[in-house]
């Protein structure tokens, strides 16, 4: 390209009277570089994005508004999918087509313009190319092409090399040619290919300098009050206006709504006003629980703080609570920005991490979404999952993402056997979590009662630098602690005899919540059976205590502890036993019991 020779003599308008921003406005900017003739856009495809015209605001589908607001004056918009195969903007330019197509028959000695266009993506291609390189030497204003492709991961799937069909190879190499193409950026050829997941799309195309990435984000609250406020509603129920039929004003509204997409937002709010229903605050909190876990293929849970349930509900973990207490005042006074990116749980299974958290979020009035396992054994999709989830989260922000299991869902930049899957999972998510610039708007908490295992990229400061071990009780006020707080939760009422005899026979014993929870539901059906329901005595406590057996090895839970001990960043986290006690004792013990169990 030449100073003389621009790539765009007609370029994205940037300047209208509803501006470009987010996406569109980076796709206008290098776009017009003159830099690109390829991009991927992917992310949130299906959404509605807004158009202004002679005063109207309307929401329109992706591709209706790359062509009437992002290419409105191009000589040619095509489309292309598997499904369709080529269609076009407008009457005029298939006429224009299909004139030239009758022409390149004769020369060709083809037929296509009685026969009809081939489908399949390798067979027209050719036939593309010539008709953009035929229509950019005979326009003298140069007003330009663009091809917009459709669901490309059908046509170029991911795989690799031995997995691809002789027609995947073609394609690619077809789409790599145009990307890199010097006639296409001088004679201004666009392609842009639309695709939820760049994931699914062959990596040598994904990897290539000649092709723009963009990603198109979950919409942002000012987006999503414009969207409330544009009109729709009123048009669907011309009586009510939002106010009317919701109990909660439109900025409160906007805020409730964030994770879901404007047209997840329009589905929500239809669903109640077209049944009559008013909009309240549970109808919004139990249909976007569903819908982000329904977007999410059911990979996730999503929770809502549920008020009343604070850290003052949390029996042991004084340190921890502190240390949470803390952490809720920073997020409720608008603190975020000295937060930690993320806290490491550890501790030994039983201990208490899962209601500790859900506490934490009760405490900062924060929603909660819980990670599962979310690979797959389809070529893909795994990264695929990674991504919505991703995606979701950073537009739920402020939220707590809660990660059990986390060396199992983490995984390791040195895992092999899967074609690289779990190093591209691991790198995905060690850039999330060190982004600097989400501090404050997403808390992450990983949860293992192997913290060991976890790769050390993630436990470095920036990521997981903030360990708080979790440990069971310690002594006999903490023993009476838990089972004070969970005879509570069950209505068990601890008579003077019952709190004699825990703290006589169960003191010394290093119970967790999960361990005094099963004695008391052992000792209550004791009761039931008795006639005497919540009536607990110590004759039924008594038996429950001794025909409960831990059936856990316990050298694999000192194993699970020491580890949680060998993780922690800050020695006040520590029971004074294991504080004052010397490191490098801890761990010769620690890789004795890690070299006598098996993996």
């Amino acid at each position: 390209m030449t100073p003389d020779h621009p790539v765009s003599q007609q370029p994205v308008e940037i300047a209208a009277r509803l501006p470009l921003s987010g996406w569109a406005l980076e796709l206008a900017r290098r776009w017009n570089s003159g830099s690109y003739s390829m991009f991927i856009l992917h992310g949130n495809i299906f959404d509605m994005f807004p158009h202004q015209e002679q005063n109207r605001l309307e929401y329109l589908a992706l591709k209706t508004f790359l062509a009437r607001r992002m290419f409105p004056h191009r000589d040619c918009l095509l489309f292309y999918d598997i499904g369709d195969g080529l269609t076009f903007g407008s009457a005029d330019m298939q006429k224009r087509f299909f004139e030239w197509l009758e022409v390149y028959d004769r020369v060709e000695n083809t037929d296509f313009h009685q026969t009809g266009l081939p489908r399949d993506f390798t067979s027209l291609a050719p036939l593309l190319r010539r008709f953009f390189m035929r229509q950019v030497e005979t326009q003298d204003d140069r007003k330009g092409i663009t091809l917009i492709v459709d669901y490309p991961e059908k046509i170029i799937p991911a795989a690799d090399d031995a997995g691809t069909s002789q027609n995947e190879r073609m394609a690619l190499v077809t789409l790599l040619k145009w990307a890199a193409s010097p006639d296409f950026r001088r004679q201004d050829v666009g392609i842009i290919l639309i695709t939820e997941s760049a994931a699914e799309l062959q990596a040598d195309l994904l990897q290539n300098p000649h092709v723009a990435q963009i990603r198109i984000e979950l919409p942002e609250q000012d987006e999503r009050a414009r969207f409330l406020a544009s009109g729709w509603i009123e048009e669907m129920t011309p009586r009510h206006t939002l106010e009317e039929a919701c109990d909660l004003s439109a900025a409160e509204l906007a805020a409730r709504l964030a994770g879901l997409n404007l047209l997840r937002i329009q589905h929500l709010v239809s669903e109640a006003v077209r049944n009559g229903q008013r909009v309240t605050p549970e109808h919004i909190a139990a249909g976007k629980k569903r819908l982000i876990e329904e977007y999410c293929r059911g990979l996730v849970r999503f929770k809502d703080p549920k008020p009343g349930k604070t850290l003052e509900r949390v029996a042991t973990h004084t340190a921890a609570k502190r240390k949470l207490q803390e952490l809720a005042w920073l997020i409720k006074n608008g603190k975020g920005h000295v937060l930690e990116r993320g806290i490491l749980l550890p501790g030994r299974v039983g201990v208490g991490k899962s209601f500790l958290i859900d506490c934490f979020a009760g405490e900062c009035g924060l929603p909660m979404m819980e990670i599962g396992d979310f690979r797959s054994k389809w070529v893909g999709d795994t990264e695929n999952q990674q991504s919505r989830i991703l995606m979701t989260i950073r537009a739920l922000g402020p939220v707590i993402v809660v990660v059990d299991e986390a060396d199992a869902v983490f995984g390791n930049r040195s895992e092999e056997g899967d074609s690289g899957v779990s190093s591209r999972v691991f790198a995905a998510f060690a850039a999330h979590i060190g982004d600097s610039s989400l501090r404050g708007r997403e808390v992450w908490v990983a949860m293992t009662s192997r913290p060991d295992l976890l790769a050390i990229d993630m436990k470095r400061q920036g990521r997981f630098g903030l360990c708080i071990p979790l440990f069971p009780a310690q002594n006999a006020d903490d023993v009476m602690a838990l089972f004070s707080v969970i005879a509570k939760t069950r209505t068990i009422a601890l008579s003077d005899e019952l709190v004699a005899y825990i703290r006589e026979h169960l003191g010394a014993r290093a119970l967790t919540g999960s361990d005094v929870e099963s004695i008391l539901n052992r000792a209550q059906e004791c009761a039931v059976l008795a006639g005497r329901d919540t009536d607990v005595q110590r004759a039924d406590l008594e038996q429950a205590v001794d025909s409960f057996i831990d059936p856990l090895d316990p050298h694999l839970l000192e194993l699970q502890e020491l580890a949680a001990v060998l993780a922690c960043s800050d020695r006040r986290y520590l029971p004074d036993p294991f504080a004052a006690a010397d490191r490098a004792m801890l761990t010769e013990r620690f890789a004795l019991l890690k070299g006598q169990l098996p993996r």
